[in-house]
């Protein structure tokens, strides 16, 4: 395949002409090296939006098996990280500790096993769920364990210096919206983290460093693909709940085929 972008060059009496690039191209370049044409990969097997297409046509074929699943990780994690955010405060003032202290060392502990299945088997659409095959992989939960804490420790940096928390100083109201926007990048870069501490058997802190600069040219489609998947897990909550028996298999469906797209171009060398 060769690139069919334009690119200016002088011919030898100094006049500027423009040509096609024809600069060959790798399978999984995303620009041309040459001339930094778009290849089309951002656009196809790179979209947020063809990945979740092609990941909804086959998960709808085969929902129900998710059930267990879903049950299954929803009582052991999400069930528990709810009751935080309903009765968290009143636990805090229970045993008289700041609410934001207690919920993040509560997360901690909780958060690690809602990313347990990242690390279960491969090919997570093929491979049925069994409770054996979980606690199999809780064999990841020290690295699970390091990389919430990353989050949480770059969450509380955040919250310290775009909120104030904890200097009793007052902080200009801009820093607030930052803080906002620097939490959503930060989810979004590091969306495959996960799936990549598992699959390429690395520690957390080198996860977030190829995680970093994997996204330099995928970010904005990771950014879609999050808001995909907190679109359909809101709209499965408001179904009475019921919604998330199909919205959190298939967000997890979603992570891994996009990590698996990253890593078919190679972004995570």
């Amino acid at each position: 395949m060769k690139c069919r972008g334009k690119i200016k060059e002088k011919t030898q009496n100094g006049r500027t002409v423009e040509r096609i690039c024809n600069n060959k191209l790798d399978e999984h370049q995303i620009f041309c090296d040459k001339c930094g044409e778009p290849t089309g990969a951002l656009s196809g097997p790179l979209s947020a939006r063809q990945n979740y297409k092609e990941v909804w046509e086959q998960f709808k074929k085969v929902k129900s098996k998710f059930y267990p699943f879903a049950i299954f990780i929803i009582l052991t994690s999400y069930l528990l990280i709810a009751l935080e955010a309903i009765f968290g405060k009143i636990l805090a003032e229970a045993v008289n500790i700041d609410h934001y202290l207690l919920s993040n060392l509560i997360f901690l502990v909780i958060i690690p096993f809602a990313l347990i299945p990242f690390g279960m088997k491969e090919k997570f659409m093929e491979n049925p769920f069994s409770v054996k095959a979980y606690f199999k992989g809780l064999k990841n939960y020290p690295k699970y364990f390091l990389l919430t804490l990353i989050y949480i420790l770059f969450f509380f940096i955040l919250k310290v210096l775009c909120a104030g928390f904890l200097l009793g100083i007052s902080i200009d109201p801009i820093l607030h919206p930052v803080r906002f926007i620097l939490v959503l990048y930060w989810i979004t870069i590091m969306l495959p983290s996960p799936i990549l501490i598992a699959r390429k058997k690395v520690n957390a802190f080198r996860a977030v460093i190829l995680c970093y600069k994997a996204s330099m040219e995928t970010r904005w489609q990771q950014f879609f693909l999050v808001l995909r998947i907190a679109g359909i897990n809101v709209l499965g909550a408001a179904l009475a709940g019921l919604g998330l028996l199909y919205s959190i298999p298939l967000s997890y469906v979603l992570i891994e085929r996009y990590y698996q797209k990253l890593d078919d171009y190679r972004l995570f060398e």
